[in-house]
């Protein structure tokens, strides 16, 4: 006869997690009651924290998808609490086990589960669920009453300026109490949080993580009450039935005055807050700041990036040059933002703050206008394909899904993933053994399992995401039909900027030009879970996906001059006799200006008027220098 093969699930209760040995000791009764009963031991599934739902309990998920498989015959667990307190979780549970035909067997208790046992083990998972309720009451209302009656401080051991004792009182940390007086006398001397950033970088102060002292961080120290000896506490509460923190009503906050050492006088908190409420207020234009950073606020957010710097760009607000009380939405470098130009650019003699650091960004300014105009243009010509071209496009695009479906078969993935599991679940045992062994200790070994575990859980999405694969591979005609009916149904053409925006990967600002890039499974509405799927699909089509849109600088700007004094030379190179009113007519630009850049070429010698009166031709004395070494060095 066989012997029956058995696994052991162990979890410390929440009561127990304070006992060093709980765990310990668990796992050896368990072992024990293998071994009396004659079993086979062939798995172990050891929880290192406890838990009322299945939720983030990665033994307990490995084990409920053990029960679909031929691995084992028996469960054995402490008692029933032990596997969860929630009703919902335990009939599932014993759902899944019977229709696989496996058996649970309770040691404390010396018995098998049976269906007979159906409406007390319902009964009691319904106490075991109101008690762990009242249990988190408990915990909420001992917590709350603590922060109410001034106990013990809560705070983390990353607040700048502070350092946690081990008694739990708060000290003051000397250098960084000093940076943070400094940021407010800055602050209510009426710097702003970029010049105060400027300030430290160049005075070399860091933070504890050795980075530079942002105009975000800077932000936050002001506004934080921490600073003048108030704490705020109980802001967030753990719902038990939700299983969530929520935030909690600003009117339930609790203000612990004087918990912790005041770093700044209360009036010098109050009036550095003050002027930067000022500066917001003065600042602000219809809910518009100079500064947003709202991450996805705006369909081009997180869309447009720096080519020089690789930063992103970020949406800023002026009044207009002609108009004062016409606003100018702009998006500029977040590098220059933070830390504006390059060292020895031009306009350094106007900064609040000598600049001493190389660091910021020369690249341009767009204006969200005419940006909006180019992608309206690309909307309507890159999509207006001639019937010739989108069938070669729709074949293109079919016959590479093909090969990159094709060409990494599911089950090869998923024997990778489930030998790297296998190799995870023997480091457990292995760790397992020496822990019961006392090679080491408690607490080293919840450290390396909870590692283990995080492991073991990420290859269980990769699975999960193997098995979307699969059905997208069962059902590839059906879905390449979708995706081929989307394209000649006029998918294409009818797309707006909106729809377009969804579809870019990124905008990159390369100084004269925009280089629009697509993500081309975002096209097609292609899953790319694997990594393989998406370098092959980018490097297949990442020419056909690729546009280059020259930006048309307003004139007004240097760039946009110099790009004015191009046209005009080619247009007199084109007609020698041309005058600058045919000129401003071909450009669509007032007369005025044209003549003011005529002045210009002809000043630098670069253009001349063989002629009197109005009379003659137009003569080319040389060639314009390019476009960055004319901006450069500041010519004409």
């Amino acid at each position: 006869m066989d012997l029956l093969r058995a696994v052991i699930y162990c979890r410390c209760s929440t009561e127990e997690e304070s006992q060093v040995d709980a765990l310990h000791k668990q796992v050896q009764e368990s072992e024990a009651c293998v071994k009396e009963q004659g079993w086979f031991l062939v798995d172990r599934y050891i929880e290192s924290k406890s838990g009322t739902t299945t939720r983030g309990r990665n033994q307990y998920q490995r084990l409920f998808e053990d029960l679909a498989q031929n691995k084992f015959d028996i469960i054995v667990i402490k008692s029933q609490d032990r596997l969860m307190r929630n009703v919902k979780d335990w009939y599932l549970f014993l759902d899944r086990m019977l229709s696989h035909g496996k058996r649970l067997y309770m040691y404390i208790e010396h018995k098998f589960y049976t269906t007979d046992d159906a409406l007390i083990t319902g009964i009691k998972a319904i106490l075991a669920e109101e008690y762990s309720r009242e249990l988190s009451k408990k915990l909420n209302n001992s917590h709350h009453n603590r922060q109410r009656n001034g106990g013990r401080v809560m705070l983390s051991s990353r607040a700048f300026g502070f350092s946690k004792n081990p008694d739990g009182t708060v000290s003051v940390v000397k250098d960084e109490a000093e940076i943070i007086r400094k940021i407010y006398e800055y602050c209510a001397a009426g710097y702003g949080c970029r010049t105060i950033a400027n300030i430290f970088l160049n005075q070399g102060y860091r933070k504890r993580t050795g980075n530079a002292l942002s105009a975000s961080f800077i932000s936050k120290v002001i506004h934080n009450p921490l600073y003048k000896g108030t704490m705020i506490m109980n802001r967030r509460h753990y719902d038990f039935d939700t299983k969530r923190t929520l935030k909690v009503p600003e009117d339930q906050w609790i203000y612990g005055e004087g918990i912790v050492p005041a770093i700044v006088e209360p009036e010098l908190w109050e009036r550095a807050n003050r002027r930067i409420a000022d500066r917001a207020a003065h600042f602000n234009r219809n809910g518009v700041y100079k500064k947003g950073s709202s991450a996805g606020r705006y369909d081009l957010s997180g869309k447009l990036v720096c080519s020089q710097c690789g930063m992103p760009y970020y949406r800023t607000w002026r009044h207009g040059y002609a108009d004062k009380d016409s606003i100018v939405i702009e998006w500029k470098c977040s590098s220059y933002l933070e830390k504006g130009r390059k060292k020895g650019r031009r306009f350094d003699q106007f900064r609040k703050v000598e600049k001493e650091f190389e660091d910021g960004c020369d690249n341009v300014h767009l204006d969200e206008t005419i940006v909006f105009s180019l992608l309206e243009q690309v909307s309507s010509q890159y999509y207006n394909f001639s019937n010739q071209d989108k069938d070669s496009i729709v074949s293109h695009t079919i016959q590479i899904l093909r090969k990159a479906l094709g060409e990494t078969p599911v089950e090869q993935e998923w024997e990778k993933l489930e030998e790297e599991e296998s190799r995870l679940i023997k480091q457990k045992d292995f760790l397992l053994t020496k822990f019961l062994e006392g090679v080491i200790s408690d607490k080293d070994y919840r450290k390396k399992d909870d590692q283990l575990e995080q492991k073991i859980s990420e290859l269980q999405v990769k699975k999960d995401q193997l098995k979307q694969k699969e059905w997208e591979i069962r059902n590839l005609e059906q879905r390449i039909e979708q995706i081929k009916s989307r394209l000649e149904a006029g998918g294409i053409e009818k797309a707006t900027v909106s729809q377009m925006l969804q579809d870019i990967r990124e905008i990159k600002v390369c100084g004269w030009y925009l280089e629009i890039c697509f993500d081309p499974m975002r096209i097609v509405h292609l899953s790319g879970s694997r990594r393989e799927e998406k370098e092959l699909m980018q490097e297949l089509l990442s020419k056909d996906f690729s546009i280059r849109v020259d930006y048309p600088f307003a004139p007004e700007t240097e760039r946009g001059r110099y790009l004015d004094r191009r046209r005009i030379v080619s247009l007199m190179k084109e007609n020698p006799a041309i005058t600058a009113k045919q000129i401003a007519q071909k450009m669509e630009r007032s007369p005025y200006m044209v003549r003011k850049r005529i002045e210009e070429l002809n000043k630098a010698k670069y253009i001349c008027f063989n002629g009197r009166g109005g009379h003659g031709t137009w003569e080319i004395l040389r060639e314009l220098p390019d476009k960055e070494t004319s901006i450069e060095a500041g010519d004409l």
